[in-house]
Formats: C-alpha cells, sequence, structure tokens
C-alpha cells in the first residue's frame, strides 16, 4: 500500500498530470451536471419525447461522425488545443442553453455537445499515454478515470439541486463557468508537444487515409474496440435505458430506483484507480477480458431476478465491471500505439462505443416491445459472450503482423 501510495503521488506532483485530471474532473462534472437536468430542461422548452431521443441521438452521431478527426488532428497538432478546444464547446454549449427559447435550437447545440465529448475524454487519455512512462501509465490511468468517475458523480447531484434550487439558467452559467476555468487548466497546466516532434508529425510519410486504413486492420485495436462497444452496449443501451424500466415494472419506487444507480456509481469510480494499478501487474487484456465475462454475467442475472436487494446487487456488480474495463481498455489503447497515432487510435476506440450507445437503444427497445423487458437483458448477455469469443480469438490466437513490438507503429516512424 505504501509502494502504491508513493507511486501516486510521483504522478499527481507533476504539473502536466494533474492539469489533466483536474481538467477531466471538471469536464465530467459539467457532463454530470447535464444529465440529471437536460430532458427536463428540453421539456421545459416545450420538446416531445420524440425530439428528446432525436437530440440524443445527434449527440451519438456527432461522436461517430467526428471521433476519428478530431483523433488526428490532435496526433498532428497536439493535444492541448484539442482538449482546450473541447473544454471550450462545453462552456459555449452551457451559455447557450441559457439564451435559446425553441427547442429546434438544440439540434447545433447537440453537434457542439457531441464534439466536446469527442475533445476531451479520450483526447485526454491519449496525452496520459504520451507522457507517462509505461511502469506509470495504468496508475496514471486509473486516476483519470477516478477523476471522470467523481466529476460526473458530483455533477449529476449538484445539476438537480441547483435546477430545482435555482432554476435552468443558473444552473447552466455555473457549469459553463466551471468548463472555462477547465479550459483555463487545461492551457496553462498542459504541455504542448514540442516543435521538432510537431513537425516529425506532419512530416511524416503517411496519409491520414493510409494511416486509419492500418489502424483499422490492427488487431491490438480491433480487440479493444470491440470489448469497448459490448460494455457501452451493456450500460449505455441495457442498463441506462431499460433498467430503470424494469425495476419499475417489480414496483420498486423511484427513489429507490435512483439509490440503486448512485450505488452502482460509487462502486464504477471505486475499483478505477485499483484497476489501474493491476494493469502495471497483469496484461489489460485480460482484465478486459474479465470484465467482461463478469458483466455478462450481471446481465444474465438481472433478467431473471425480481427482488429489488438482489438487483442493486446486480446492478452494483455491472457497475464494477464497467470500472475495470474503462480503465483496463484505455490502458490498453495507451500502451499498444505510440503518441503518433494513439489520438486516432482512441478516435477509433471511441467511435464503436459511441455506435453501441447510439444504435443500440433503437435495437433493445425493439425487443422490449416485441419479447418484454427480460429479453433486453437477456439478448444483451447473448451479444456480449459472442463478442467476448470474438475477442478472445483476435486477442489471443492471432498475431499482429508487421513490427516485434508492444506499440503499433506506422510506415515512416521507423528509421
Amino acid at each position: 500500500m505504501l509502494l502504491v501510495l508513493q507511486r501516486v503521488r510521483r504522478v499527481v506532483i507533476r504539473r502536466e498530470l494533474l492539469a489533466v485530471f483536474v481538467m477531466v474532473f471538471i469536464a465530467d462534472l459539467v457532463v454530470g451536471i447535464f444529465s440529471p437536468t437536460f430532458s427536463l430542461y428540453a421539456t421545459s422548452l416545450g420538446a416531445s419525447l420524440t425530439l428528446i431521443g432525436a437530440l440524443s441521438g445527434v449527440v451519438g452521431l456527432t461522436r461517430i461522425l467526428s471521433s476519428v478527426p478530431i483523433g488526428m488532428i490532435s496526433d498532428a497538432r497536439g493535444r492541448r488545443d484539442v482538449l482546450v478546444a473541447g473544454m471550450l464547446f462545453l462552456a459555449t454549449l452551457s451559455f447557450l442553453y441559457t439564451v435559446i427559447s425553441n427547442p429546434y435550437f438544440l439540434f447545433p447545440l447537440r453537434i457542439i455537445n457531441g464534439l466536446a465529448i469527442a475533445s476531451t475524454f479520450f483526447i485526454g487519455i491519449a496525452y496520459v499515454g504520451d507522457v507517462v512512462a509505461k511502469p506509470d501509465r495504468g496508475l496514471a490511468i486509473g486516476l483519470y478515470t477516478t477523476c471522470m468517475g467523481l466529476g460526473f458523480t458530483l455533477g449529476s447531484a449538484a445539476g438537480g439541486q441547483m435546477a430545482a434550487n435555482y432554476g435552468y439558467d443558473v444552473t447552466y452559467r455555473v457549469a459553463a463557468i466551471a468548463a472555462l476555468v477547465g479550459a483555463a487548466v487545461a492551457w496553462w497546466g498542459l504541455g504542448s508537444r514540442p516543435a521538432d516532434r510537431r513537425q516529425e508529425a506532419v512530416d511524416a510519410d503517411v496519409s491520414l487515409s493510409a494511416k486509419l486504413s492500418l489502424l483499422v486492420r490492427e488487431p491490438h485495436l480491433f480487440a479493444a474496440s470491440l470489448g469497448y462497444l459490448l460494455i457501452i452496449l451493456m450500460f449505455d443501451a441495457a442498463v441506462v435505458n431499460f433498467f430503470p424500466l424494469y425495476a419499475a415494472s417489480l414496483s420498486v419506487s423511484q427513489a429507490m430506483i435512483g439509490t440503486m444507480f448512485a450505488v452502482r456509481a460509487l462502486v464504477s469510480t471505486s475499483v478505477r484507480l485499483p484497476t489501474g494499478v493491476l494493469t502495471t501487474r497483469f496484461s489489460s487484456k485480460s482484465i478486459m477480458l474479465v470484465a467482461l465475462i463478469l458483466g455478462m454475467a450481471m446481465l444474465f442475472s438481472i433478467s431473471c431476478t425480481t427482488v429489488p436487494t438482489l438487483l442493486t446487487i446486480l446492478l452494483a456488480g455491472e457497475g464494477i465491471c464497467f470500472g475495470m474495463f474503462l480503465t483496463s481498455g484505455q490502458a490498453f489503447i495507451a500502451e499498444h500505439f505510440t503518441e503518433s497515432n494513439r489520438g486516432t487510435a482512441m478516435g477509433v476506440y471511441g467511435m464503436t462505443g459511441s455506435i453501441g450507445s447510439t444504435v443500440g437503444p433503437l435495437v433493445l427497445g425493439s425487443v422490449a416491445d416485441l419479447a418484454g423487458l427480460n429479453a433486453v437483458f437477456w439478448l444483451t448477455g447473448v451479444l456480449v459472450f459472442a463478442g467476448i469469443v470474438v475477442l478472445w480469438y483476435v486477442g489471443y490466437r492471432q498475431r499482429p503482423a508487421g513490427v516485434e513490438t508492444d506499440e503499433m507503429v506506422l510506415p515512416g516512424e521507423l528509421e
């Protein structure tokens, strides 16, 4: 324990790492403020339920289309400018929420929301991978994802209270100020890429299209992205959208459902730093696989459980699996790609999760209408099982061709 604390201290005393931790805490604080308030805010403007669903879809679609280009920009021009832009997007979005009166004006703002998410969370992981040596990388990513979880938890609690007591305008202006503070922290605290390394990235003899083509055929990236798609399918598609309905159908109160999700958020956040430490002793892909297997077991168990106490335990178990995969999956990408392509790899990785969170609810909603809410968790478990088989085959049976290294190196990077 003392050794771990010493390593944590060694990481957090570095200005650039402390800055990126504070920045991502603030970013998820702002996103957390939006989480319990946006749908009610949109309804107050006259938005229908269908329109609210479409607004959610716009965020996912924007992330799908923008994640890879933004990752490429960060590879070519450096992470700091992209991260600062992401925080400014959040600040602009928060402020503009307070000045519109027509719900249809929310569509361009939701596009900004998607751009902000694509420009912050995964690019921040790429930055951590750039500046932290391999022995401490898993620990640093564990701290990063823990800050995300703490920010989101605090933002969700504060957002609901502020909206209830002071209204949406005050709530979103506070979010805008917080995002501006995050942008300032990123601008002053994060190191920019040295000029010679910026020039190397620009001069590399690899076109963007060739670079992307090589990345999407890379077995490490395929395996990690597939795993992330599965974990997002479990959480964003199945749990977030259908677990409250399933619990309510069992006569669980809304207050109890809120408590269930609060417990889930707490345990999910609590396992992220320990998982980061574990990635320094065990392979990230093994932890990813264990998280998916346990998550699959939680889904199958939820589908056949009707006791609220057991459902709380199972939901917390799913939260543990999510926290484990969130940390180990991002550590896996950071470990296997170099600074010149890590942002693009993170973009591809994030894009697959966005596909799951955008398409998954539509498919599972149809399943719920046809076969009931239990079938949603059962089918998701089956899909996760099929994905685990593919992930195991790609990650454990196939050897990537090319350079014998833990990190993927593109043509033009070798001398």
